[in-house]
């Protein structure tokens, strides 16, 4: 009988294990031990040190609500050469920062102080005004901007970075100051167009302070920060003494030698204005990963944590979106959400698997943003390889070709300025959009080029199935303007550039013009000079003198106004590498903006001596035919002008 017994329960007590120990693993993938992840990641940091030229960086791997590694590398300060420390150092993670503000507000949502669907101006002492642009929209108004829309960045602003970085503490204004100053316009409907946001993430930390009646940083230092144990991270600027630990000084690699930067004072705090630690960032992604729970300390509820994860607006089923602060991406087919985040001078990324339980974050103290995929993607492909290799690449279906034509050009960024000077930086960064012979659509960004293949009418997959650093999918969709609109896996959407508008034509424009008018000058000039040298004298002041005088002047102004452009331009701030633009109004920049409107008036008078040229006959033929081109030099020039916002 016993043995009757044992052959009956032995194999069911077996099976039963069996599937114990597979429904407690096949969710989890195990990391191999401690020290091998380690010389794996000292291995990838020694040649990014080489590729990047940083000066140091901070590491923390955690999982399972474990931390399985936390390091640092290189040096926090090269002339003293202090090693960078996981524990005390701290780094400038930039936007990352958004991660803490939106845990912040999701909090309030919580104790039903904010509401996600609520307007925005139910929280505010000043008014988002109801109204788009009327190139956007002709007059319309549009619904109300609310929580929902700022977390996912679909609030409809347009994107200024004046005022976002200043060269000193005393320049700082509180948050709401700041979102009066620079209030941006609505150009999109909120909740149609994804294009980030830093304004809307400061507009949601102020509905913090106004909500919970501390400042943005005591709330999150109260809130968060004490919870989870973050005695080395802070928002405030600098860091002041109760803040443990020392700050991370950080570099630029220039013409082979390290240059030391200063402070990076962010005038938008909630957006990006955090100093912290690797460890303390760890504890930070444990808590969202194990659903706002972290050692007996809860900061979201498991329901709002999970709601924050969950995907909460996408272009395209297919394309990866963005949820409650962080955005979606893939990594050898793994879901993955994350968040970037760059100061001038420091590059960061956090990385969370959910499915995983794991997270990792890395800051490096000098680089550029590439360094953090690229160390994450040689992560995942280590120990989260790609899944067996997809059927062989899809062909272009028939007609492909003729559909994908309309697509065809140059795309701008919907993250950008549409109302002022800084409207002239999408040219800096633009996509084009082109159509082989075979129907694969060719898409140029950021320095690569990739082909794609038609899976159905507008939306388009990467042709390759290898490699890191990819974009995955596109699809295009024309909005209700007629503009087609690029929307690609993640946080990037663009729009198709008017022919008028894409850099070609502004760039050929620009310089012909100049060239045309800087030779008339000097034709003139030689002319004039002559005439003295032969003592023929001037001749008399009549109407066509003045036509050329008025010439002559819009000419002198075109050449002083584009060279001082160049000039502002060209003055760079040396602790940061960028043109002192970025931070303030540089000397001389008002008075230079007041060129082109009178180049405008004088472009005006110069289409009244074409008529009157050409209605009394002054000069040749060929003389009058000169003056008419160069009176449509100017007025091309003024409309560049106006188009760039330079009027």
């Amino acid at each position: 009988m016993l043995k009757l017994y044992l052959r009956l329960i032995l194999p069911l007590l077996l099976v039963f294990l069996v599937f114990f120990w597979w429904g407690n693993n096949v969710h989890a993938q195990e990391l191999p031990e401690t020290r091998e992840v380690e010389a794996f990641l000292d291995g990838i940091m020694a040649q990014q040190k080489e590729e990047f030229n940083f000066t140091g960086a901070t590491l923390a791997l955690v999982k399972d609500g474990e931390i399985i590694l936390k390091k640092g590398y290189g040096y926090a300060d090269l002339e003293d050469r202090t090693p960078v420390d996981p524990e005390t150092t701290l780094f400038r993670p930039g936007s990352v920062s958004k991660l803490l503000t939106w845990t912040a507000v999701m909090q309030l949502v919580e104790r039903g102080e904010l509401e996600l669907e609520a307007d925005v101006n139910d929280y505010l002492d000043f008014e988002i005004p109801p109204r788009l642009l009327p190139s956007r929209g002709e007059g319309e108004q549009p619904g109300p901007v609310t929580l929902h829309h700022l977390m996912t960045h679909t609030p409809g602003f347009e994107d200024r970075g004046e005022g976002l970085f200043l060269l000193s503490r005393e320049e700082m204004m509180p948050l709401g100051d700041y979102l009066k100053a620079y209030m941006p316009e609505r150009v999109f409907p909120p909740g149609e167009m994804l294009a980030y946001s830093n304004y809307g993430t400061v507009l949601a930390g102020y509905m913090v302070e106004r909500v919970s009646g501390l400042s943005f940083n005591q709330y999150v230092e109260d809130h968060i920060f004490e919870p989870l144990g973050m005695n080395h991270s802070t928002f405030l600027q600098p860091p002041q003494d109760h803040v443990e630990g020392e700050m991370a000084r950080a570099y630029r690699f220039v013409g082979g030698e390290y240059h030391e930067g200063t402070f990076e004072y962010v005038q938008g705090k909630p957006a990006g204005s955090m100093s912290s630690t690797a460890s303390d960032m760890a504890s930070f992604m444990i808590a969202h990963l194990q659903e706002g729970h972290y050692q007996g300390e809860r900061i979201l509820k498991g329901e709002t944590a999970r709601q924050m994860h969950r995907q909460q607006f996408t272009h395209h089923p297919h394309l990866n979106g963005i949820c409650y602060g962080f955005f979606e991406d893939t990594f050898n087919g793994h879901r993955v959400i994350t968040h970037g985040g760059d100061t001038l001078l420091f590059h960061s990324g956090l990385y969370l698997l959910p499915e995983e339980d794991l997270g990792l974050f890395v800051s490096y103290n000098g680089g550029n943003a590439f360094a953090r995929e690229n160390l994450f993607q040689a992560f995942m492909d280590r120990y989260y390889p790609e899944p067996p290799p997809p059927p062989p690449a899809l062909q272009p279906p028939e007609g492909s070709l003729e559909r994908t034509l309309p697509y065809t050009g140059e795309y701008h960024p919907n993250r950008r300025s549409f109302t002022t000077l800084e409207k002239l930086l999408v040219l800096m960064q633009p996509i084009h959009i082109n159509v082989n012979e075979e129907g694969y659509l060719v898409a140029s960004f950021f320095g690569e080029t990739e082909q794609y293949v038609e899976v159905e009418p507008g939306f388009y997959t990467n042709r390759r199935t290898e490699g890191s650093q990819l974009i995955n999918n596109l699809f295009f969709e024309e909005d209700d303007q007629g503009q087609v609109m690029l929307f690609a896996d993640g946080i990037m959407t663009f729009s198709q550039a008017p022919w008028y508008g894409t850099g070609s034509f502004t760039g050929l424009l620009i310089v012909v013009s100049l060239l045309f008018l800087t030779g008339t000058l000097v034709a003139w000039g030689v002319g004039f000079a002559l005439r003295i040298y032969r003592r023929q004298g001037i001749k008399s002041q009549d109407m066509s003198s003045a036509a050329r005088w008025t010439g002559g002047l819009f000419s002198l102004l075109a050449l002083f106004f584009f060279l001082g452009l160049a000039g502002i331009l060209g003055d760079i701030v040396p602790a940061f590498g960028v043109p002192r633009i970025f931070f303030e109004d540089p000397p001389g920049l008002d008075l230079l903006l007041v060129v082109p409107i009178i180049m405008s008036f004088l472009g005006v008078l110069m289409v009244l001596f074409t008529g009157l040229a050409w209605w009394k006959k002054y000069w040749n033929l060929s003389g009058r035919l000169h003056y008419t081109l160069m009176a449509a030099a100017a007025l091309a020039l003024a409309w560049i002008m106006n188009y760039w916002n330079l009027l």
